[in-house]
């Protein structure tokens, strides 16, 4: 009698044969359904198999345990990371696993006696194959938390309901309800159960609150907020007092022919936001870290910054960015040399370059007052400094050559169009190709930028000095 990883291993050699002896493009219509359903029963046991192993790495790997835990045992800090090691799937993915099994699991009393699982309707389902993962993580997620509540006997008899749902023909459906269907019946269970006044919204929302870990996908990080209305409607009015700065008229507006922000909302919102962050690391009052100011490290090989090619790594951060992402961080934050040997030592560490210090940046933002591109909104707390000649082509670290940009603009303001010249250590810009309404590059002149309210007086009063008195008719 063989063992249980010989079952598992002898269906996986099915299943390896099956996908190497099926072509699915040459499948048609019914044959192709039958093929995708047959697959995704395969799918659900496999699932199954490895919630169940998922709960019992974890089980033997329970804190109390001490030394004896499993994961000690095998050099690993918990049963996340044993797991990790194993099957080489994400914590995430694991500490999914762990929930549901942990949930499907038969308990065990302080007697000695084993008790059924505290969902054991899907666990049954489960073993089974008659549902699915994310069906039986939509049920769970959303009886649990209400169970000390509700109590027992409600959960056990919505989830009842649910699985049936789940798994066959009701009354209501001829076929099984999707997982995104029962995860919004759930839903009404909960609220059926769980009535307003049990427990006040406002301990229920403070324990919702949340800012999640990011994920990386595709190139940008995918992070949840939970916010209380409270705060989300402080951050909705901030950004949209950077978003919509003409909602109302104003008498000063420097710009009433600003060119139209060709950003998406979404995006419009994530650059204001990237914006606040770095007005907020920059302030006096954010906490230090080994005595320094919270910092970002970024590392990039010297031959690819020389040659503007290739790709940096964040500390912190699993993917990698842009050369384009790099030089911004090293124009508007500096950058230092560390020399790294072949075989790993710190060879050498150089002092901090490129770095405007903090009289500078006060000297600029009282010229500047903020971005300079015409129609930016953003102040200069949240901006950054851009030096204007590449400090890699000789730019010195120097009043004269700084001026401020916000996030989005510095990052593209070589590939923007907008074009930025000193003249007598004063900011001056020159619109893209499209917003010069025919005019050649000669022939659009260079337009002095500042965002200063005193440097916007002194402009005004030199207009008023030099324009021609009216004469009457």
């Amino acid at each position: 009698m063989g063992t249980p990883t010989d079952a598992v291993n002898e269906a996986h050699g099915l299943l390896l044969s099956a996908l190497a002896d099926t072509d699915v493009r040459l499948l048609r219509n019914d044959a192709l359904l039958e093929f995708t359903a047959a697959a995704e029963a395969a799918g659900r046991a496999v699932d199954a198999l490895r919630i169940q192993a998922a709960a019992e790495v974890a089980f033997h790997s329970r804190p109390e345990l001490g030394e004896d835990r499993l994961s000690a045992k095998k050099g690993c800090r918990n049963a996340v990371e044993l797991l990790s090691r194993i099957s080489l799937a994400s914590e995430r993915t694991l500490t999914q696993r762990m929930r549901l099994g942990e949930a499907t699991r038969p308990r065990l009393a302080l007697s000695g006696e084993t008790m059924p699982a505290r969902f054991d309707r899907i666990a049954d389902a489960l073993g089974t194959g008659s549902i699915g993962y994310d069906s039986a993580a939509a049920i769970i997620d959303t009886l649990d938390p209400i169970r000390g509540r509700v109590g027992d006997l409600n959960v056990a008899h919505a989830e009842t309901a649910l699985v049936a749902a789940a798994t066959g023909p009701t009354v209501e459906s001829p076929v099984p309800f999707a997982a995104d269907e029962i995860r919004g019946q759930a839903r009404v269970w909960e609220t059926v159960l769980d009535e307003d006044g049990t427990v006040p919204a406002e301990e229920r929302a403070m324990l919702a609150r949340g800012i999640s870990a990011g994920v990386t996908r595709d190139g940008v990080v995918h992070r949840k907020m939970t916010l209380l209305p409270e705060i989300d409607a402080k951050f909705e009015t901030l950004l949209n007092a950077y978003l919509n700065p003409r909602s109302k008229p104003s008498f000063n507006d420097p710009d009433p022919d600003a060119p139209k922000d060709p950003r998406a909302s979404a995006q419009a919102r994530h650059d204001v936001f990237a914006s606040l962050i770095d007005g907020a690391a920059r302030s006096a009052s954010a906490p230090t870290i080994g005595g320094a100011a919270p910092t970002v490290l970024v590392s990039v090989r010297q031959a690819d910054l020389d040659a503007g090619t290739g790709v940096g790594f964040v500390e912190g951060c699993e993917a990698p960015i842009s050369m384009r992402a790099v030089e911004q961080f090293v124009c508007a934050g500096g950058q230092q040399h560390v020399v790294i040997g072949p075989d790993g030592t710190i060879n050498c560490i150089g002092s901090n370059d490129r770095v405007f210090n903090a009289t500078q940046r006060r000297a600029i933002t009282l010229r500047d007052g903020g971005c300079i591109i015409p129609g930016c909104s953003i102040p200069a707390a949240w901006s950054e400094i851009h030096h204007v000649k590449a400090y890699r082509d000789g730019g010195e670290t120097e009043t004269c050559n700084g001026v401020l940009l916000c996030w989005f603009h510095h990052r593209t303001i070589e590939t923007n169009g907008w074009q930025i010249l000193m003249i007598d250590g004063v900011p001056h810009v020159k619109p893209p190709p499209w917003l010069r309404n025919g005019r050649s590059d000669a022939d659009t002149p260079w337009r002095r930028s500042t965002k200063s309210r005193t440097q916007q007086a002194d402009l005004l009063q030199q207009e008023q000095q030099t324009a021609p008195l009216p004469t009457l008719a």
